[in-house]
């Protein structure tokens, strides 16, 4: 069977994008700054890819996916918050700052936070659009099977009528 074949094949490959998720995760919390960014980059990358993925699953598994998918994004949220407000490395090292630091510090955080702003607006966009399209394709399947229902209606109607003028 092909299609129960490219079902087990598509869930191991989405089994095998979470474990490359699994191991950027454990590297975040390892990382540095710098390295961090690249891994909240290879994260998204990864969790875009699951998305595309998860249209083709059935839908047990489509169920599966889309709830592991939805504890990633919320993971990594908080670790762009993390980021975002810093570790918390210790109260000596701020008061040792001055304003000039402490004030491109903050303009950082602001520039960071505002990106993040930008992306989850781009996202909400795209989730817009998606739901535009589904909603065109739902009315138009809705159509499509409504008119299917008065064409059979008439074609039973037809048939019962042709078997009675048999009978006679």
């Amino acid at each position: 069977n092909y299609g129960g074949e490219r079902q087990v094949y598509l869930w191991a490959r989405m089994e095998d994008d979470f474990a490359d998720l699994d191991g950027v995760f454990s590297k975040m919390e390892n990382g540095d700054q710098k390295a961090l960014d690249g891994l909240i980059k290879e994260a998204e990358e990864i969790m875009e890819d699951i998305t595309v993925g998860i249209g083709a699953l059935g839908k047990a598994e489509k169920e599966e996916a889309e709830a592991k998918l939805k504890n990633y994004k919320r993971k990594l949220q908080q670790v762009k918050r993390q980021a975002l407000m810093g570790s918390g490395g210790g109260e000596e090292k701020k008061s040792n700052m001055s304003g000039l630091e402490k004030s491109r510090q903050g303009l950082n955080k602001l520039n960071k936070a505002n990106e993040m702003l930008d992306d989850t607006e781009e996202i909400a966009q795209k989730t817009l659009s998606d739901l535009v399209i589904q909603k065109e394709s739902i009315k138009s399947s809705t159509n499509k099977m409504k008119n299917i229902n008065k064409e059979l209606s008439y074609s039973n109607k037809l048939a019962n009528k042709m078997a009675r003028w048999w009978r006679t």
